[in-house]
């Protein structure tokens, strides 16, 4: 392999640079002659392309794609020569002048397809609403999805690489790319069935979304490590020993621990402290039997290992008869090990191992199987949402997250015919998915015999027979009975083509009255007009004057300078703090208490988000609103991915200043215990006696000898709120308190 001259490097970084692509090429397998000159040739492009180039690290800008290449052979696998080159040349056209054209004449086509995919859109968005940016450059993307799978892949592989080097971004940036990466890319992963990426992704985005309780996990499970790993040696002993007695001899048997992102999970939606989530931990039995005997010894293996420990039966899963439609195949079992603690089994084939660990790129190389026809049908569906013309490119991302959804249901046809939908899919979401006219026309369904209502929520294995009248039509109504992407993107297309013949009248309506008010009528005007009135967009606007739902006397109160609105003469006095959200002792609190980067001054218009309600020294940032100034989120709030993702640019670094007013922050938590006499006046002696804290409010419920409640309260900050969650959980007979959003 040649290396051309690079003086922006130092020596000691070229032979880095060559031992990390030569260690990269170990992952690749054996390669011709032919396809390690091409791989050479795109390394060598990439390396002069980016030459002199550094990361926000400091390192040269090649280590990239090098990683990104290692992850596509190593960690993904299964893909061919094609896609390590694409690795490697994937931001050559996006930041050097490489053009796609040059890539085609040195490479291949395919090799070109797949960098376009893979490059971002320049000069798309010049004359576009730039809040469609993210979506857009997503959309694009994964319009290969039905195309070349491929591109998805590498992308993932560049995100995961992204991830794992985010500590040297700014923190604004650390803060978008991680919800970014929680929002779309992990369930992304998740639904190609790359299970350790997705899992490696989400532990590295919640390190930066939610600091402390990512710390505290990884602290826990790093403390009691050798006690899992002694409990599953033992665990796992008794079944090593009788596998060979039921025909099984080649077999792997190994524990892997939950990852620190599904633990968090169970921690936040059962309420329950880390110390008490009963499965911490799982293990995993890999039998190495014919493809054709796979179902029943594994079959054989569930039955062995049930006889060792009592199963739960309410916990079995048994995705081998039905896979999931990423092809992933295993038995699932929890079972009560020693010590009265339960352990999840999972039972699988190495063939099916290889599926579930590498996902799509591992059908490749068992073509031909059963599950590879459901992964086509879902690449169909979502190769039809893609290509579906949406004006709202925010609302089409969105829809298309519904299809990355796991919980899935079965259902059947009249004649038959099995299909697969998201848990809570409704009849209009099956007659929808027949056909859209069968849809549009849908009015309820024959079901195992019984009529039932378009709303009806599908059960596994109904049988579905849908009924229709010509003159039923969608309304808006029926979103909410429907979850698939698909008829719900054919439920708004048919309103939407309602909404534009009434939108109609609304234009001319809104011309008359610009021209008696002597404004120049013109689209931007009215964009003016739709983002001053806080409208979605302008058809939302028209139609609202049409519906006269919107009073154009308002209009008479605007000063326009040319075609812009004159907000210096709009006379708006500055909106307050939501009532209830922050109490303030003494003056009112100063813009300045919170001090507000990238651009904004520190004296603005604030205020604390009711969704999450963040309190002094929680992570946070802000997020500018249209009219209504900061609006104060936690990092962890439940709208923070949403938010982050579709609107990065309004997404601003907050800090928490001192302040000499002492603000006092509304702050709620649930807690519940074995009630016991005196239990509230335990309670409220800690609060008001103790800390000296002003209760807002105290509700607890007793019913059969447990309570349960919430307490509303005024704190300083999330110190204070610490350490009364301490002291409530030492009280005799509480059992969890928890902070609410």
């Amino acid at each position: 392999m040649s290396m051309v001259k690079a003086s922006a490097y130092s020596e000691e970084e070229i032979a880095d640079i060559k031992a990390k692509y030569q260690e990269m090429i170990t992952f690749c397998g054996t390669l011709s002659e032919y396809d390690r000159k091409r791989l050479d040739s795109a390394f060598e492009l990439a390396f002069t392309q980016h030459e002199g180039t550094r990361r926000k690290s400091g390192e040269p800008y090649i280590y990239h794609p090098i990683a990104v290449a290692r992850i596509v052979a190593e960690e993904i696998g299964g893909l061919d020569v094609t896609s390590i080159i694409c690795a490697l040349l994937h931001d050559v056209v996006e930041d050097t002048p490489i053009t796609l054209d040059y890539i085609e004449k040195h490479f291949s086509q395919n090799v070109s397809k797949i960098i376009d995919g893979l490059t971002k859109i320049t000069g798309f968005f010049e004359k576009r609403n730039l809040a469609n940016k993210t979506a857009e450059n997503l959309r694009k993307l994964l319009l290969t999805l039905g195309e070349d799978i491929r591109v998805i892949l590498i992308k993932l592989a560049d995100r995961l690489h992204n991830m794992r080097t985010l500590n040297s971004m700014p923190e604004k940036k650390q803060l978008t790319i991680a919800s970014e990466t929680l929002f779309l890319y992990a369930p992304l992963a998740h639904r190609l069935g790359l299970y350790r990426i997705k899992s490696e992704l989400e532990d590295l985005a919640m390190k930066y979304t939610e600091k402390d309780l990512y710390k505290d996990i990884a602290t826990k499970l790093q403390n009691t490590k050798k006690l899992r790993e002694d409990y599953i040696a033992a665990f796992i002993a008794p079944i090593v020993e009788r596998l060979p007695k039921i025909g099984v001899n080649k077999f792997r048997v190994f524990g892997r621990p939950k990852h620190i992102y599904s633990i968090a999970q169970k921690i936040k939606h059962k309420e329950v402290p880390f110390e008490e989530i009963y499965d911490l931990f799982a293990i995993r039995i890999i039998i190495d039997v014919p493809q054709a005997d796979e179902k029943s010894i594994c079959w054989n293996v569930y039955a062995m290992v049930s006889d060792l420990y009592n199963p739960n039966p309410d916990r079995l899963r048994d995705w081998i008869a039905s896979p999931r439609s990423n092809g992933y195949e295993s038995l699932h079992t929890t079972v009560m090990g020693p010590n009265g603690k339960w352990v999840e089994v999972q039972i699988r084939s190495e063939r099916m191992d290889m599926v579930a660990e590498k996902g799509i790129a591992a059908h490749w190389k068992y073509k031909g199987g059963k599950n590879e026809g459901k992964f086509d049908k879902w690449l169909e569906k979502v190769h039809e949402l893609l290509t579906e013309k949406s004006e709202n490119a925010i609302e089409w991302l969105n829809s298309f997250r519904h299809e990355l959804y796991e919980s899935e249901i079965f259902v059947y046809t009249p004649k038959g015919e099995m299909k697969f939908f998201p848990a809570g899919a409704s009849v209009l979401d099956f007659a929808f998915d027949i056909h859209t006219d069968l849809g549009c026309s849908c009015i309820g369904a024959k079901i195992d015999g019984k009529l039932q209502p378009i709303s009806y929520k599908l059960k596994n294995g109904d049988q579905i027979e849908v009924l229709t009248n010509k003159k039923q039509t969608p309304s808006e109504q029926w979103l909410n009975f429907t979850v698939t992407s698909r008829a719900r993107s054919k439920i708004k297309s048919f309103l939407q083509n309602e909404r534009r013949i009434v939108a109609e009248s609304g234009k001319e309506m809104l011309e008359r009255k610009l021209r008696s008010l002597k404004i120049n009528y013109s689209q931007n005007v009215i964009n003016e007009l739709v983002h001053y009135f806080r409208f979605s967009d302008s058809l939302d606007f028209l139609y609202a004057i049409a519906s006269e739902t919107f009073d154009l006397n308002e209009l008479k109160n605007i000063k326009f300078n040319g075609e812009e609105i004159d907000y210096s003469q709009k006379g708006k006095k500055p909106i307050p703090i939501d009532d209830g959200e922050i109490q303030l002792k003494g003056d009112e609190i100063a813009a300045s208490d919170i001090s507000i980067f990238g651009g904004f001054a520190d004296r603005v218009d604030f205020s604390i988000a009711n969704c999450c309600k963040p309190v002094s020294g929680d992570e946070v940032f802000g997020f500018v609103t249209i009219g209504k100034g900061i609006r104060i989120h936690r990092t962890d709030c439940p709208n923070a991915r949403q938010l982050i993702t579709e609107y990065p640019y309004r997404v601003v670094s907050v800090k928490w200043g001192k302040s000499a007013s002492d603000p006092l922050f509304l702050a709620s938590l649930r807690i519940n215990g074995i009630d016991d006499i005196g239990l509230v006046n335990k309670i409220t002696n800690i609060i008001s006696g103790e800390l000296k804290i002003n209760m807002r409010s105290i509700s607890l419920n007793a019913r059969d000898g447990i309570f349960e409640g919430e307490i509303h309260i005024f704190i300083k900050d999330n110190m204070q709120l610490k350490q009364l969650t301490k002291k409530l959980k030492e009280v005799e007979g509480v059992y969890s308190v928890n902070r609410i959003n």
